[in-house]
């Protein structure tokens, strides 16, 4: 008889409902509620989301507001399942009969174990039509928290609902807003804290144009945002979201014991929400792997070509005696031999540092692989993958100047052509850039420093300055990590600007001449 009540309220089957009442009568409705903390038919009808069948059997048992509100084995009420899944129509229904019976406030502040009520279940699932409900027939659940002090924006930030987030914000907590913004959870954090820690974009810069937030609240380990920032690893939104905070008047605490504070903090801010943030131990080792597969590869085809060029030179070999030629001191010397580069005889001093350059590829090359097939101990990490990142750096740099030095010994008047001058000069700083960023990468998930660091500070400062608030001058020097952004930022607004000045100088006349 219980069994078919609940198999019935699974699937919605009204016939199944009034059979077992019209063989039993309605008392058997009201002896499952009589039961404590179990599931009920109706729990099971407001989870599956079957409003008529809710309908109906609170007719037919004449159950009372109370038992509404009873929890079930797991803490769960009706409304928090309903509402947790969205289903409006049974939210609206067991509202209106909490109002009729003067107890939709106990309906709307009933909680879990947890602490958290049905308009927090509905927060998290981003049910906005419930969330609007739910506030229409009782805005004081808006200032609940739950245990561990969350309110329903902390929720919101948590589980990456930025549209619920707003449409709270803007529509529905009124006057409310400035104390829930700045409210702190079990650990001080206020949702600035949190979407920093998330890393949502986003959510920042909404926040920050918020006028009663306090963009400098700090927690209860004395953290502000900026300095939980820059505790997680490098993501590409950290310098958008660090520029928001500043010119919204962020700043990072000033106490030589932040940055300990901030890791100490780490773990115990890196929730379950947050975590999947964070790249996995396991991915990062496997990338990591694979980058190193990928470094000893592009070594090994190094090796090999500049093997290859010492063997055999561009231009190819004399293959018989040249004619005498008369030295200063009389004797008559054949003017090549078999074996000799042919282009040794043209330009002497270029052929002679296209070798040396060779030369230096090799050994770097061959210094590369070295490093990629040695293994690393896990102290010295971070050190080999920086050697490595030299080398690598190292070899490709002396490639793309020996691949130049090639071109202008075989075809000098190509390379004079100021598009195909433009056209080297950009691919190499777009390869050495990807290099760099790669490296970069890689040594963020190692924990290691970078050893750019104070090179890339200059160049954003002196080439790619942005307007910033007077907050924003006094920080400590700006890592590559954090240059990269600017870089591709530079790169795709004056990219456009360079091939088209190379084009029309390559365009001009003979003889015409160009003056920047």
């Amino acid at each position: 008889m219980e069994a078919e009540l609940f198999e019935a309220a699974c699937s919605g089957n009204l016939d199944a409902l009034y059979g077992v009442v019209g063989e039993n009568g309605s008392a058997i409705l009201l002896k499952l509620h009589s039961w404590g903390r179990v599931d009920t038919p109706l729990h099971l009808a407001s989870m599956f989301g079957h409003a008529e069948f809710v309908r109906e059997y609170m007719r037919l048992s004449s159950i009372s507001a109370h038992h509404l509100s009873q929890l079930n084995q797991d803490g769960y009420s009706p409304l928090h399942l309903a509402s947790a899944n969205g289903h409006l129509e049974i939210v609206n229904f067991l509202l209106k009969f909490g109002k009729q019976n003067s107890a939709v406030e106990e309906l709307c502040m009933k909680k879990d174990k947890e602490g958290r009520s049905a308009l927090h279940f509905a927060v998290v699932a981003g049910k906005i039509g419930v969330i609007n409900v739910l506030l229409v027939h009782c805005p004081e659940a808006a200032m609940e928290v739950t245990l561990h002090k969350e309110s329903v924006l902390h929720l919101a930030v948590k589980h990456h609902q930025h549209e619920v987030l707003e449409f709270l914000i803007n529509q529905k907590l009124g006057s409310s807003v400035g104390d829930l913004l700045n409210l702190g959870d079990w650990e001080g954090n206020t949702v600035l804290h949190l979407a920093t820690a998330n890393r949502q974009l986003q959510t920042v810069r909404y926040l920050v144009k918020q006028p009663n937030l306090n963009v400098n609240a700090q927690n209860s380990y004395g953290l502000r945002a900026l300095d939980i920032m820059f505790v997680y690893t490098f993501n590409s939104n950290n310098l958008h979201m660090e520029e928001a905070i500043r010119r919204a008047g962020g700043r990072r605490s000033q106490t030589e014991t932040t940055n300990v504070q901030a890791r100490l903090h780490h773990d115990r801010l890196n929730t379950s929400s947050c975590s999947h943030a964070e790249v996995d131990n396991n991915e990062k080792h496997e990338w990591l792997k694979e980058l190193r597969s990928g470094i000893l590869v592009m070594a090994s085809v190094f090796a090999t070509l500049t093997f290859q060029v010492a063997l055999a030179p561009p231009g190819g070999l004399w293959q018989d005696w040249g004619p005498n030629a008369a030295t200063s001191d009389g004797s008559d010397i054949p003017a090549y031999r078999p074996g000799q580069p042919i282009l040794y005889g043209l330009d002497r001093f270029e052929f002679s540092l296209l070798m040396l350059i060779n030369a230096q590829a090799f050994f770097a090359s061959i210094a590369t692989i070295i490093m990629s097939i040695r293994p690393f101990k896990a102290r010295s990490q971070s050190q080999g993958w920086r050697i490595m990142e030299i080398g690598a750096l190292l070899t490709v740099t002396l490639i793309t100047l020996e691949f130049v030095i090639i071109v202008h010994l075989i075809a000098e008047k190509l390379l004079k052509q100021p598009i195909y001058l433009v056209s080297f000069t950009i691919w190499s700083v777009i390869l050495c850039s990807c290099l760099i960023s790669l490296f970069r990468k890689s040594m963020m998930y190692l924990g290691g420093t970078d050893p750019f660091g104070r090179i890339a500070s200059s160049v954003e400062e002196n080439f790619f300055t942005h307007p910033r608030p007077a907050a924003a001058t006094a920080r400590s020097p700006l890592p590559l990590a954090r240059l990269m952004p600017s870089l591709s930022h530079a790169a795709c607004h004056r990219m456009p600007l360079v091939v088209a000045i190379a084009i029309a100088v390559a365009r001009l006349p003979r003889g015409s001449s160009v003056s920047f």
